[in-house]
């Protein structure tokens, strides 16, 4: 995956993330939270605490919403399986 895929699948969860039919206003935070430090982590690939933080942040959260939100967490693991790939 290249980055301009990257950054469109990032905008992807951007645009999921703001059709969630939610009223739990923490759970859009949670997730936008996790998708600006995914944009730092490949912004600057090589920080250990940014790594550090995505690696245990994503895929929690992809366990947490799955059942409630699919597309979203589709996103997500598709993404954190480029960047694991990327050594990201």
């Amino acid at each position: 995956m290249s980055n301009e895929e990257i950054n469109q699948s990032i905008e992807a969860l951007h645009t999921e993330i703001s059709q969630l039919n939610t009223t739990d206003k923490a759970v859009k935070d949670r997730l936008l939270s996790l998708v600006t430090d995914l944009e730092d982590q490949i912004q600057n690939p090589d920080s250990p605490e940014r790594r550090k933080t995505t690696a245990q942040g994503l895929p929690t959260l992809i366990e947490q919403f799955e059942s409630d939100h699919p597309r979203v967490t589709d996103t997500l693991s598709r993404l954190l399986t480029t960047l694991s790939g990327m050594g990201i």
